[in-house]
């Protein structure tokens, strides 16, 4: 009996131990409390739109994603675009709620994103407020594998966009739509306002970063009183 007892309390131990050093917990204990950076993404990690996704994605911000503990198993996810690093002042924050059951994987879902897009080229230096649409960031945060596993998908409307192509002669939405239709990528009509200048996004074997970045709280109404953000 004494023997059996024995091992009875190993085996308890052994458990212990495990969900200790996390496992599976549902809280997610490698990213509660922390802030994690997803930079820009190399041109050869964009999947849509074929042939031409480095092109739009060069446009694509950097963001940061914080995570705190939520109720029971969920996780409460502050997102919000960078620069260089650290969060852009001119970009409202989200903050959405998250699953943490399934930790190591994750999936951010927003379905309205704003973004603000800003182009530093010194010649053509554009800044742009916008909306990612049915946005996914999915198995971006690092687990204990360094595997790049991670993907993010968006749409894009290109009739908020199109000043940042100025490549494009003379750029319109339809302009823009018109050259990328030539490389053979095509405008979608968009399904919240029912213009034809969508385009969907999906870069893939991405993964974020630790990073020491804070996130301040930035609500709409604080970024359309700032003037330097306007």
């Amino acid at each position: 009996m004494q023997h059996l007892v024995r091992r009875l309390s190993l085996l308890v131990s052994v458990v212990g131990a495990l969900s200790a050093c996390g496992g599976n917990s549902s809280s997610g204990p490698n990213w509660v409390g922390k802030t994690y950076l997803l930079d820009y993404v190399p041109a050869a990690n964009w999947t849509k739109p074929k042939g031409v996704g480095s092109d739009v994605g060069a446009y694509v911000p950097q963001f940061l994603i914080g995570v705190a503990a939520g109720t029971g198993s969920d996780l409460a996810i502050t997102l919000t675009t960078a620069m260089d690093g650290s969060q852009d002042m001119c970009n409202p924050t989200t903050q959405v709620t998250v699953s943490g059951a399934n930790y190591p994987s994750s999936e951010i879902s927003v379905p309205s994103l704003p973004i603000h897009v800003v182009d530093t080229d010194s010649a053509h230096p554009a800044s742009v407020h916008s909306t990612a649409h049915d946005f996914l960031l999915k198995d971006v945060l690092p687990a204990d594998s360094a595997a790049k596993v991670g993907e993010l998908d968006a749409t894009v409307d290109l009739g908020e966009l199109y000043k940042l192509f100025y490549l494009v002669p003379n750029a319109t939405p339809d302009a823009v739509c018109q050259t990328l239709n030539q490389a053979g990528v095509p405008c979608d009509v968009c399904a919240f306002n029912q213009q034809p200048y969508c385009l969907t996004l999906q870069a893939s074997q991405i993964v974020a970063s630790k990073s020491a970045a804070t996130i301040t709280p930035l609500a709409d109404s604080v970024i359309a009183s700032d003037p330097s953000c306007q």
